[in-house]
């Protein structure tokens, strides 16, 4: 798995087209494989070229209101280090940002408090559970734990868990009916309320996605599923063996992205432990 990643990144950089979320997990990817600096600070260097003057980074250049790779450039930057007034910028701009809110209605067709802060994929829109997850670690890893903001991004992800366990984009009920959970936000949201709550709080979603990863072997789940389960000291044994039947994949399917490839390779380089990582 290290050769075969650190290998195909020499020609990503290569690449005319840069993804500011590609460039944040091959750093983090790299790094947790304590592989070639120079291309890890050439992946964090693109990221501060990315950055904007409010300290977002935005997804698409020419669309500054994709600003949800912001905290997956502050987790590369954390995780690698140098780069404190990036760092300083980002986490500024998160702080001073959220999605759209109002007051519940009564009546409303939504399960969920619409009014509790979080953040969006998008600027000006509502909040859902993976960009505030994504937002609070990076948040922690900058040093911003305990920052209100934090606070009500953690209760944000709180009352989105659904009745029975787990998590899904974001909604709770719709017109009545309980909606389904998915893996992979499952695990992010167990990843990043990590610290921040009690196990009992959370114990529905852990059991549900430790009976789901068993099966799963899609990159992104699976990843997310390690990440969500180690956070909590739930780590399966087999989790590496997993991983690496999820790469044997690609022979039949096709090669991943590089954001899936990182994440399968941070998963597998760390044992799960993204926190650590970080330094959460």
């Amino acid at each position: 798995m290290r050769d075969q990643f650190a290998g195909s990144q020499k020609g990503e950089l290569d690449r005319s087209s840069f993804r500011p979320d590609a460039a944040a997990w091959a750093a983090m990817a790299l790094h947790a494989l304590h592989e070639d600096p120079d291309i890890i600070a050439a992946c964090c260097r693109g990221l501060v070229a990315a950055q904007r003057s409010d300290g977002r980074v935005s997804q698409i250049a020419e669309r500054p209101q994709t600003y949800w790779p912001t905290a997956l450039a502050l987790m590369a930057w954390c995780s690698v280090g140098g780069f404190e007034e990036a760092i300083q910028r980002g986490s500024e701009f998160l702080l001073g940002h959220t999605g759209q809110h109002w007051e519940k209605k009564p009546g409303s067709a939504f399960g969920h408090d619409p009014s509790i802060q979080g953040w969006p994929w998008i600027e000006e829109t509502h909040s859902w559970v993976e960009p505030t997850a994504l937002a609070i670690l990076a948040l922690q890893a900058c040093g911003h734990g305990d920052h209100p903001r934090v606070a009500e991004g953690v209760r944000m992800l709180l009352d989105r868990q659904l009745a029975n366990g787990g998590w899904n984009y974001g909604n709770t009920t719709v017109f009545g009916a309980t909606l389904l959970p998915a893996p992979e936000s499952t695990g992010i949201a167990l990843c990043a309320l990590a610290s921040h709550t009690s196990p009992g709080t959370v114990a529905p979603s852990l059991a549900y996605l430790q009976d789901s990863v068993v099966t799963i072997r899609s990159p992104l789940s699976l990843a997310w599923s390690l990440f969500g389960l180690s956070a909590w000291s739930a780590a399966p044994r087999q989790g590496c063996q997993w991983l690496l039947e999820c790469l044997e994949r690609q022979e039949r399917y096709g090669a991943f992205s590089t954001v899936l490839r990182a994440q399968l390779v941070v998963a597998w380089a760390t044992a799960g432990d993204l926190r650590r990582l970080l330094n959460a």
